[in-house]
């Protein structure tokens, strides 16, 4: 059975071997969409802040206390987040219809309310 609840304050064999580097790495991260893949090729080309207290042969090598690693892993330049949302495609330019279609209902509304008040006007002045 794995043990999830250590650190890592022994040092490790090999860094791209060890999965629970990969889990430190997501828990502090709060990015578990993160492949151990991606964080493999990170830890292999050392994407890793200059300014930490704990280097990156140390970090690599299992060493420092846990708050040392977590600013480590901070520090790290890790791709953005795949949300896989796809946004629908949005028509910005609907048809004249459509557009037109409020002006539409409020000009029938008008004709339909002003058309018994033609009828009982003279014909010569509808005809005008």
């Amino acid at each position: 059975m794995i043990s999830h609840d250590k650190t890592g304050t022994g040092p490790l064999l090999a860094p791209c071997d060890n999965g629970s580097v990969y889990e430190e790495i997501r828990h502090v991260l709060k990015r578990p969409d993160l492949s151990d893949g991606v964080l493999q090729q990170i830890l292999a080309e050392r994407r890793f802040g200059a300014d930490t207290q704990l280097g990156a042969d140390a970090f690599l090598a299992g060493k420092g206390l846990a708050e040392e690693r977590a600013g480590v892993i901070r520090t790290m330049i890790v791709p953005p987040p795949l949300h896989r949302l796809d946004m629908p495609a949005h028509d910005l330019e609907p048809p004249l219809s459509r557009r037109f279609a409020p002006l539409a209902a409020r000009w029938r509304r008008a004709v339909h309310m002003l058309r018994p008040q033609m009828k009982r006007t003279p014909a010569p002045v509808r005809n005008r």
